[in-house]
């Protein structure tokens, strides 16, 4: 079979892929800012989780690797004419990280339906893909330039396809084997491989790079992510960001019945407002418990049960009840999320009262 060699019309269209690579990128970052926005609205509310489906879009991974492939092109060609291609580098790797990064969204949104959000889970997305769209609007603008021309070296509209040095041989016929020989294949696959080698050898600096900063970023954010999410308070410690509680001791009581009780301080960051006694909940052994204002007369004698009255900067005591199952000294805490941003897990110090 003869083919024409494709330099002569790759060259010639220069312009015009680097626009239509330019459209393809300005979409895919426009899908990536909606998935951004859309993350920061059920961070304010979560009500807005039942939306995922609507941002789940894997025609955007297949228009990801398309743009992959014409940055494979346009850098085969450069590299055929020995022009620079350090940008086309750098796009290839940089959009595998996001198509990478965008299969990972789809998943984790693909779960909201079925699980509550964590919101240092969403916001971790939500920065990963901040970072990403900031990454694209600068490719985009690169390819756009290009796209007319404009030299970004001299600062005037050169001619990049007289630069190109199109010349007779890039459109000559030549014979293509359609024959499949599992030889050639073999060898074929070594070549590339060294190709790739030689490829990462001469662009190692950009590729490495471009991988230490998604490292360092993803690191931090990770790092900050799994210490707040592991890290477990003691009691007399003051929790929380607008509306503070220090639980000051923690009893449990097994007469008839089995409570947990604990006994806290309180107060607001200047601002008078209630407790939501519902954002604190007890876990024996991983059972949830809600605070019972209906039990709390019972333990009079350790404090004033909270029922919904309001604080302000000035340090409250009270006391809130649960009513459990089961008792373990060990293995009690509370989890405190004063708003879906924050959650604090206190570690309780459990005695016997002994005061009835």
């Amino acid at each position: 079979m003869v083919l024409r060699r494709p330099y002569a019309f790759l060259i010639k269209h220069f312009r015009f892929i680097h626009l239509v690579i330019t459209a393809i990128l300005v979409y895919i970052a426009f899908k990536y800012r909606s998935i951004y926005i859309y993350l920061g609205k059920c961070i304010s509310d979560s009500v807005n989780r039942y939306d995922a489906a609507n941002y789940i879009n894997y025609w955007l991974l297949f228009l990801i690797v398309i743009v992959i492939f014409l940055f494979f092109v346009v850098y085969w060609l450069l590299k055929y004419k020995d022009k620079p291609r350090y940008i086309y580098v750098m796009s290839i790797v940089g959009y595998v990280v996001l198509w990478i990064v965008l299969l990972a969204t789809f998943i984790y949104l693909g779960s909201f339906n079925t699980n509550l959000i964590e919101q240092k889970t969403i916001r971790l997305y939500r920065d990963i893909l901040f970072m990403c769209n900031l990454f694209q609007y600068y490719v985009a603008i690169v390819m756009f330039i290009r796209g007319l021309g404009f030299d970004i070296k001299k600062f005037n509209f050169g001619k990049d396809v007289q630069e190109l040095n199109l010349s007779q041989e890039d459109a000559e016929e030549i014979e293509v084997n359609i024959g499949i020989d599992t030889t050639n294949i073999v060898r074929e696959i070594r070549k590339q491989g060294r190709e790739f080698g030689y490829f990462f050898k001469e662009y190692k600096i950009y590729i490495i790079i471009i991988l230490t900063l998604l490292i360092i970023f993803l690191g931090y954010k990770g790092y900050g992510y799994f210490i707040d999410h592991f890290k477990t308070y003691k009691q007399n410690v003051y929790v929380g960001e607008n509306k503070f509680i220090n639980i000051t001791n923690s009893y449990y009581d097994i007469d008839n019945d089995k409570y947990v009780i604990i006994k806290f301080n309180t107060y607001t960051n200047g601002i008078k407002d209630k407790l939501n006694t519902g954002n604190i909940l007890l876990y024996v052994d991983d059972e949830k418990y809600v605070a019972n204002k209906n039990v709390c007369y019972k333990f009079n004698s350790i404090g004033n049960c909270y029922k919904q009255q309001y604080i302000d900067n000035d340090v409250s005591e009270y006391i809130l009840v649960y009513k459990v199952d089961e008792v373990n000294v060990k293995k009690t805490y509370i989890l405190y999320s004063e708003s879906y941003d924050k959650t604090f897990k206190i570690k309780l110090d459990l005695k016997n009262n002994e005061s009835d």
